[in-house]
């Protein structure tokens, strides 16, 4: 694959992935601002969700924190799906170096989002 194709294809995933982001969070604060828009923010009546099973579970809730919470995810998801792509790209043209830099990015996102 040509580095020119590789950039075009790897643009397309930010840009599709940050718009669905953007779409849960919009949808999700708007759903938000209708279900509590007149009450006095307190932050002990906001679910947290710890895993993303529990994200998961929130935003097929249609729950408007599981949805943002969703959006966030994707976000991170994009991100890591960018790495994987580069990582993968960098092996193929036998650029050892870059290669290692972005699965060591890659492992600590994917560390960080699973092993609390």
């Amino acid at each position: 694959m040509s580095t020119l194709k590789m950039e075009a294809t790897i643009g397309l995933i930010l840009l599709g992935g940050t718009f669905l982001a953007l779409a849960c969070v919009v949808v999700g604060g708007i759903a938000l601002l209708i279900a509590h828009g007149q009450q006095p923010f307190i932050a002990d009546r906001v679910p947290v969700p710890t895993s993303i099973q529990e994200t998961w579970q929130l935003a097929l809730s249609f729950s408007p924190h599981g949805l943002i919470e969703l959006g966030l995810l994707l976000l991170i998801a994009t991100q890591m799906l960018r790495l994987a792509l580069l990582c993968g790209f960098y092996t193929a043209i036998h650029d050892y170096k870059f290669s290692f830099i972005c699965l060591f990015i890659l492992w600590v996102l994917i560390y960080s989002l699973f092993w609390q």
